[in-house]
């Protein structure tokens, strides 16, 4: 190694300038690099609010949401999902069943008032034999969530939306309304109206007696 005496000027404050910046590096490392300090804080509405999402976190994982992208668990053999009362993320859980057939259930049990029997479901849109044979397995059904068809109150384009109802049905139910007045009992538009016997078997549970 030469020695210091012996070196020319510019090789003297290359060596100058390569110790100085040794010796500030650690200090510009310290001073660049961000720091993060938890912070407490007694702020009641911003400890409510990480409450808050706390509870909704904990409300997603319980119907089967996980992970950062909180990604839909599907049902285990053993689990069940109750049909009226699941809602469409619930319903995602079910095996086959996507984002678009848990809509078209969801949708259509409203327009129903509620499923009465699990083979309802082959009724839905996309919903076919297999996928139904897989989902029952999962399924449990509380008739208690059903809601008669109100067929005094409702307009003629609610009477026609029930998919047991129709336009031509709803038609026929509204002018004798308007002509007779409200009906005694749900039931009684049975007696009243010339129904087939399948229309009778699927509108009859759904009238109030």
């Amino acid at each position: 190694m030469r020695d210091w005496w012996t070196m020319g000027r510019g090789e003297s404050l290359g060596l100058i300038g390569i110790s100085l910046i040794i010796l500030v590096m650690p200090w510009l490392r310290g001073l660049l690099t961000p720091r993060f300090v938890p912070m407490e804080s007694t702020d009641p509405t911003l400890l409510a609010t990480i409450h808050d999402l706390r509870k909704q976190e904990a409300k997603w994982r319980s119907r089967g949401w996980e992970g950062d992208s909180l990604r839909i668990v599907k049902l285990r053999p053993g689990q069940q999902l109750e049909l009226n009362s699941a809602d469409t993320l619930a319903l995602r859980r079910l095996r086959g069943v996507g984002a678009a057939t848990a809509r078209r259930i969801a949708d259509y049990r409203q327009r129903l008032g509620g499923f009465l029997r699990t083979e309802q479901l082959l009724e839905v849109y996309g919903m076919d034999s297999l996928t139904y044979e897989v989902v029952l397995k999962y399924l449990t059904l509380d008739t208690g969530f059903v809601k008669p068809l109100d067929v005094n109150g409702m307009d003629l384009e609610g009477l026609a939306d029930h998919p047991y109802v129709g336009w031509n049905l709803a038609k026929k139910i509204v002018a004798y309304r308007r002509q007779n007045g409200p009906y005694t009992r749900g039931v009684d538009l049975l007696k009243i109206l010339a129904l087939d016997s399948l229309d009778r078997y699927r509108l009859a549970p759904y009238l109030a007696r």
